[in-house]
């Protein structure tokens, strides 16, 4: 039986991992139209309406339990999500998931430094070989090293501390109240940025100013909105029929569906070394979240669920 529940839970991973990797493929085409917090602000006001609906048909609560903690742990999934997204503005979906799927490793990382856990000799190589494959994946050039170029790496970071922080303050709350506070204070948060773009103007995808919406703009942001919010409750349905351990492996399929999306979309291949860097990703985060299942004292690995 429960064998049959993990297929079903790996079948949803699967389906929201494609969604979301397609949606994505689409937030440099938004940048084209307007800037990165007029279109969170946008995205926000189109997913809180559906967030409502499905909690209403669901029965789900949404009434945070702690709304101190749970802002907090928004604060700062919000500041990892974002960086991703500023990421999409210039590199591939597959590169900048790269960064943002290294959150496990951080996980990892952050568990020994902060509280001090032990993860053994097998959950130290797959830290490393993690890294490594995330590095084969952004490939950056040491010549033409930048900020920018590390950027996928800190949405990690913070990411990686986010759902650590899940874990310690906000295990009772709901999914879909964990998620709509993220939306919210990216919508909050991109609000303020956005009046601080529109006073102070700039060029590029993190300082344009408020623009009118064009049509193309409302329709992309709806539909990375829907794609959202779908993919988010289909990854809360796999962690509630499947063992975690099973659907964070299947998580990992959003690196090739991205590499996938590109070739299909946009005719953009994917060489040989990101490619290797992907099988690298995938066999150190299954090696992170079986190794984490046999030693129940450590903490567990958390894994990216992409609102």
């Amino acid at each position: 039986m429960q064998s049959g529940h993990n297929m079903a839970a790996a079948g949803l991973a699967l389906a929201a991992s494609a969604i979301l990797s397609f949606i994505d493929n689409f937030v440099a085409a938004v940048g084209q139209e307007a800037g990165l917090w007029q279109f969170h602000v946008f995205r926000t006001l189109f997913a809180i309406p559906m967030f409502l609906a499905i909690a209403l048909a669901t029965r789900t609560r949404l009434r945070p339990l702690g709304l101190k903690k749970l802002a907090g742990r928004s604060l700062v999934v919000s500041a990892g999500l974002l960086i991703y997204f500023a990421a999409l503005g210039t590199l591939p979906v597959a590169q900048a998931g790269a960064g943002l799927f290294s959150a496990p490793l951080w996980v990892a990382i952050l568990s020994v430094v902060i509280f001090g856990h032990r993860l053994g000799f097998t959950r130290w190589i797959a830290v490393f070989v993690g890294f490594a494959g995330a590095l084969m994946l952004l490939q950056p050039d040491p010549n033409t090293l930048t900020v920018m170029s590390l950027l996928p790496l800190a949405a990690g970071l913070f990411y990686g501390l986010g759902m650590m922080l899940t874990g310690i303050w906000c295990v009772q709350e709901s999914p879909l109240s964990l998620a709509l506070g993220v939306f919210l204070t990216i919508g909050i948060a991109s609000l303020v940025m956005l009046s601080v773009t529109t006073a102070l103007p700039g060029d590029t995808f993190l300082t344009a100013p408020w623009v009118t919406p064009t049509p193309r703009f409302l329709w992309l942001t709806l539909v990375q909105a829907i794609g959202a919010v779908i993919a988010v409750t289909l990854i809360a349905q796999a962690y509630r029929t499947g063992a975690p351990a099973v659907v964070a492996v299947f998580e990992y399929s959003f690196l090739i569906f991205a590499s996938l999306w590109s070739i299909l979309l946009w005719g953009i291949p994917t060489n040989a070394l990101a490619i290797a860097g992907i099988a690298v990703i995938l066999s150190a985060g299954s090696l992170m979240t079986f190794a984490g299942r046999k030693r129940p004292d450590a903490l567990t690995p958390a894994t990216p669920d992409k609102t």
